[in-house]
């Protein structure tokens, strides 16, 4: 009887051995799991941040190149240091696509000449 009770103990001890180790190994897998989730949106938040840098250093770039502001308009950041014939190029290259929209919202700039800028 003694030994039939102890046999009993024992099996009992086994069931309560591996019900233990599947809920310690639960418990591990719901922690990596957990972790894993941590580093997914710590690395999003990382690339969000980076993101957003290097976005408004770019914003930052395109305004310094825009130029700055004088009496006749925005001046290119560039334009002060270009030959006159770059400058004459451009500046009529500008007109004429100024030309283009007002002409397609039914405007009229009149006539574009060498006088135009003066």
């Amino acid at each position: 009887m003694a030994f039939a009770y102890h046999m009993e103990a024992l099996r009992k001890q086994r069931i309560l051995d591996r019900k233990h180790t599947a809920l310690v190994r639960l418990a591990i897998a719901q922690a990596e799991q957990e972790r894993a989730l941590k580093e997914q949106e710590l690395k999003m938040q990382r690339m969000k941040l980076e993101q957003e840098k290097t976005k408004s250093n770019e914003r930052e770039h395109y305004l310094k190149s825009m130029g700055r502001t004088g009496k006749t308009g925005v001046i290119n950041a560039n334009y002060t240091n270009m030959l006159e014939d770059q400058k004459k190029r451009i500046s009529q290259k500008d007109l004429r696509h100024q030309e283009k929209v007002l002409r397609d919202h039914c405007l009229y700039m009149g006539n574009v000449n060498e006088y135009f800028m003066a």
